[in-house]
């Protein structure tokens, strides 16, 4: 089974045989780039959700599945629980969350609620299963890793951007320029401090992470409160990555006044244990930042996911990849307000 021909009676029957009960009815739920999520609607229960994963040689099902199984055992109920899984059919079966997606009307305690869900997070660090996660997805433990991830994806897009004026002129005229400064700031920082930017970090420093969080994987429930899906890129991480991936994503496109607050409660969170962080985080941030412009504009690759999902949505690709383009210059002027080039 492909990851496009999934259809309700293919969810009707897989979840029927995953729940061990009859499914009433599917319907099509939070469809995205990466996955097909239905709504069963149990002839007897609560409703739950099927999830299929995209057959593209990651274990997205394995990774999400192990993380929610993780959460749930030590009693995170702010994401789903799971309830059984298909490895073959690449589809997972959790209980479903009602509520609105959060991006579509933030509010003002957002940024919290997102700090004090990843501050919870650390407190499993220790937790029984917690050394047997894996590390999350473009995981990177040490400067030099986050320089080669930002060279290797600019590469792939310096060699579509002929045939694309505009791109090839905010990366060389903007991106470029500005992230070359902060890696050799951030070389010359190291240097000072007679650090190795190469040198992994040690695990007691690493954060559990989402990776790919914030409210565009949130749902706000009748009260208020967060619920968080999508945790198909969790595990190890850097804790600046951390706090600078879900301070600038571009899904949640958090106000200046909330990132910052999230910044300062998770920097005094992780500087409590770490006497380096803060370091780290001065360093590194713009870095991230520069990956995030850059992750933004992988419409513009050709076999991308994101150029899939873009010529799903219909309409004029040319347009589309336009607005991407926007939205990265928009990233990049958050992340380096001083940039005149911008």
């Amino acid at each position: 089974m492909s990851e496009t021909d999934i259809t309700a009676p293919d969810a009707m029957a897989i979840g029927s045989r995953l729940a061990g009960a009859r499914v009433a009815a599917a319907q099509p739920a939070r469809s995205g780039g990466n996955n097909r999520v239905f709504r069963l609607e149990m002839a007897e229960g609560p409703p739950l959700a099927l999830k299929h994963y995209p057959s593209d040689g990651r274990d997205r099902l394995g990774q999400e599945y192990d993380a929610l199984s993780f959460l749930s055992r030590h009693g995170i109920m702010s994401t789903p629980r799971p309830v059984a899984k298909d490895a073959d059919a690449f589809c997972a079966l959790y209980q479903w969350f009602d509520g609105e997606a959060a991006v579509l009307r933030p509010q003002d305690d957002d940024a919290d609620q997102l700090a004090d869900f990843l501050i919870e997070l650390q407190k499993l660090r220790d937790a029984e299963g917690a050394q047997n996660l894996r590390n999350a997805s473009a995981s990177i433990f040490s400067p030099e890793a986050a320089i080669a991830q930002y060279e290797q994806r600019l590469d792939g897009l310096r060699r579509v951007s002929d045939d694309h004026p505009d791109l090839r002129a905010f990366m060389e005229g903007s991106l470029v320029p500005s992230t070359a400064v902060a890696i050799r700031q951030l070389r010359r920082r190291y240097a000072e401090l007679g650090r190795d930017p190469a040198a992994d970090l040690a695990p007691t420093h690493r954060a559990l992470s989402p990776s790919d969080f914030g409210l565009h994987n949130a749902l706000r429930a009748e009260d208020g409160c967060l619920r968080f899906i999508d945790f198909e890129y969790f595990g190890w991480d850097d804790p600046v990555k951390l706090v600078s991936d879900t301070a600038v994503h571009p899904g949640s496109d958090l106000p200046e006044a909330s990132a910052n607050r999230l910044i300062e409660r998770l920097s005094r969170a992780f500087e409590a244990g770490d006497d380096a962080f803060a370091i780290r985080r001065d360093v590194l941030y713009p870095v991230f930042g520069a990956i995030w412009c850059l992750i933004v504009l992988n419409a513009y690759l050709p076999e991308s996911r994101s150029r899939r999902a873009l010529t799903a949505q219909g309409g004029d690709l040319t347009v589309r990849l336009a607005g991407q383009l926007d939205k990265a210059r928009r990233l990049h002027q958050t992340i380096y307000p001083n940039d005149s080039q911008t």
